[in-house]
């Protein structure tokens, strides 16, 4: 064999004496690379079918025929047995209704972990969570079934119960204008979580948090003709306050720790709503391949994200 020029692709051509023929070189395992990352580059991109398939001189279904076979496999996103990492943010994204959930928990060096459930419970946490080494501290929502889990395996660990979540779920018992003077201090209170900064904030704001109770108790009490309490919204916050307070502050006692998830939500979660976004009508077995791709680039590419870092002096807080 020797070279024969080129075809008019540009792809190198080699002659067989014996043969009196010219040929290409075929290679299967490079047809395979290139197919990927053009699925990968639809995926993760902004080009659609068509662009991508005139750009490379193929028809769109030809395209389409390329990428059915990369819909079957899924890059695995667990984390290996015995993982240790200090701090440990986790959070779920459901991406096809309440049908299918990713878990995705994130560590204090941006390395993402992952795993699809159909619900986000205790069990399916426990699944996703047992995997790691006992974290110094967790950082959730006000999801029961995180809360448990840390609770039951890993009595050791710190947990972190997320500032923008609280301020979120008093304004869906209250609205972000509450009609009442102890709805609207309240929501103010919360508002001020994110001032605090020291031991002496929290301590402010804890003794700010007792002469709301102490100041609007009567109001609690009152109850209407039917024998019902006439202010459930308000005894509900104010439960849910009560039973928040113990983890609210737990990143005072561990710097670098942030008070929110906003680190999920902005990063990795925004990335797979702006994929599910750009795909609109995949079925559910194509959106796992699409949220797994994108978590998966993410992963890869920690190092290059223009993100802010945990420090001391620079944590996460809600707007």
């Amino acid at each position: 064999m020797r070279r024969h020029g080129t075809t008019k692709s540009g792809t190198e051509r080699y002659f067989c004496p014996v043969c009196k023929k010219a040929s290409i070189i075929h290679r299967p395992d490079t047809r395979l690379r290139h197919n990927k990352d053009r699925f990968v580059a639809w995926l993760t991109g902004v080009e659609n079918k068509k662009a991508i398939a005139k750009r490379y001189g193929v028809t769109r279904q030809a395209l389409s025929n390329e990428f059915r076979v990369f819909f079957k496999k899924n890059p695995d996103g667990s984390a290996p047995p015995g993982f240790k990492t200090k701090i440990l943010i986790v959070d779920a994204k459901f991406i096809h209704g309440k049908e299918l959930c990713a878990l995705i928990a994130v560590t204090e060096n941006d390395e993402i972990f992952w795993q699809f459930a159909d619900s986000e419970c205790y069990g399916t946490w426990y699944a996703c969570l047992v995997r790691f080494s006992p974290p110094e501290v967790v950082v959730a929502d006000g999801q029961k079934g995180v809360a448990r889990f840390v609770r039951r395996y890993w009595p050791k660990t710190a947990f972190q119960r997320c500032h923008f979540h609280m301020v979120s779920l008093i304004i869906h018992y209250l609205s972000r204008n509450p009609k009442t003077e102890a709805g609207q201090q309240i929501l103010e209170l919360m508002y001020r979580l994110k001032q605090v900064k020291t031991n002496e904030d929290r301590d402010k704001w804890k003794l700010l948090h007792r002469i709301w109770e102490k100041q609007y108790e009567k109001i609690f009490s009152e109850k209407n003709e039917a024998g019902g309490y006439t202010h459930r919204k308000l005894r509900s916050v104010r439960f849910i306050v009560r039973k928040a307070l113990p983890n609210l502050f737990t990143y005072l006692d561990y710097p670098g720790c942030p008070n929110t998830t906003n680190l999920v939500e902005g990063w990795v979660n925004t990335a797979i709503a702006e994929g599910l976004r750009r795909h609109r009508g995949l079925h559910l077995s194509q959106k796992k391949t699409l949220v797994s791709i994108i978590l998966s680039n993410l992963k890869r590419k920690t190092k290059e994200k223009p993100t802010r870092k945990f420090s001391e002096k620079n944590t996460p807080n809600f707007p």
